[in-house]
């Protein structure tokens, strides 16, 4: 009789066990699953420089331009370990951390944007060839024991002519695009294989720029490695009008112009939410438009015309251009007063 009521118990706790998990399902949070659209910072300058200021960087950033950033992003390549420490800085802090992680290793060759005479020399074939696991299954087992939520910004703006992991310089016309696809594919599986879920993986490509290719070979549907692939878009582009420092001159582009073709092609291939992984503009003037005003009208597009962008990031370098939101004290103010619309949060 004990053996009886010992099974009758167990059957009747299976079944309420089962009953509870039917009523309780587990659902996965939606990606930008939240109103309004996080400030998100990148910075190198001064006080306000991170990784290499740690908290101190994030909190200069956020005093210089009066709100709180919930998300923080900076630019390791294939030479580091993942950044668990700085990672942990910005999640204790609220926000999400997002790296950039450019497949080149500067303790090799330092220059990520240089001419290449073959693919092999880019990393691509070496990645697809396996040389690279050791490090990939490293890097992806640090993500996992950090735990948290991490963006993985990896080959962007792929479709430019400019950086080494580009379809441009892996092939072009012959294959570049479907092979820039396939390294994608291969690292995000040996990310899932090792149980790095946690990683959500931000695929990005960049807006209109006379250093893009128009033929038909670079269509960004062509770099696409399909839905399962992809957590975030990404979208980059600058307005650099009127010239950049090799003395070419540049086409005027206000935010619509950056972005909205490239908003539609995105929104065309998958439903994941968007990020402005990078933009600026630099100092200009153009009749009644000038830096000041191109800021205060891209923030009134992003909130009004631009739904599913959940995170922004202005790329607040003196560089190429001096592209920082204090370029100049009217600059900076124009900065201020957009991101004070409620619409701009922190911790999202």
């Amino acid at each position: 009789m004990a053996r009886h009521i010992t099974l009758f118990l167990a059957v009747i706790t299976g079944l309420l066990s089962a009953c509870s998990e039917k009523s309780n399902p587990v659902v996965a949070v939606k990606e930008g699953n939240w109103d309004g659209c996080v400030v998100g910072m990148f910075t190198s300058e001064g006080e306000a420089r991170f990784p290499g200021n740690g908290e101190r960087g994030i909190q200069a950033f956020e005093t210089l331009i009066g709100k709180q950033a919930g998300s923080v992003m900076w630019y390791p390549t294939w030479d580091d370990a993942f950044p668990a420490e700085a990672c942990e800085i910005v999640r204790k802090r609220g926000g999400i951390p997002h790296i950039t992680w450019e497949l080149f290793r500067p303790s090799i060759n330092d220059w990520n944007t240089r001419p290449v005479s073959s693919p092999s020399e880019t990393g691509l074939d070496d990645v697809l060839a396996g040389l690279y696991d050791p490090y990939i299954d490293a890097f992806a087992g640090s993500v996992k024991q950090w735990g948290g939520k991490v963006l993985i910004r990896f080959l962007h703006e792929f479709n430019g002519n400019w950086y080494i992991w580009g379809g441009a310089k892996n092939g072009g016309a012959n294959g570049g695009p479907q092979k820039v696809a396939a390294v994608w594919k291969y690292v995000v599986d040996r990310f899932r294989n090792a149980g790095a879920v946690n990683a959500k993986w931000v695929w990005c490509p960049h807006g209109p720029s006379i250093d893009l290719s128009k033929e038909a070979w670079n269509d960004i549907a062509d770099y696409w490695p399909g839905s399962d692939y992809v957590d975030w878009f990404g979208l980059d582009a600058y307005n650099w009008y009127p010239r950049d420092p090799w003395g070419n001159n540049r086409p005027f582009d206000d935010f619509d112009s950056c972005f909205k073709e490239l908003y539609a092609e995105c929104a065309a291939l998958g439903d994941q939410p968007m990020m402005i992984a990078e933009f600026a503009t630099g100092e200009f003037t153009r009749g009644s438009m000038n830096k000041p005003a191109w800021v205060r009208e891209a923030f009134t597009k992003l909130k009004t015309d631009y739904p599913r962008i959940k995170i922004f990031t202005w790329f607040h370098i003196k560089k190429e251009l001096d592209w920082r939101v204090n370029s100049s004290e009217a600059s900076l103010q124009a900065f201020r007063g957009a991101v004070a619309d409620p619409y701009y949060i922190g911790n999202p």
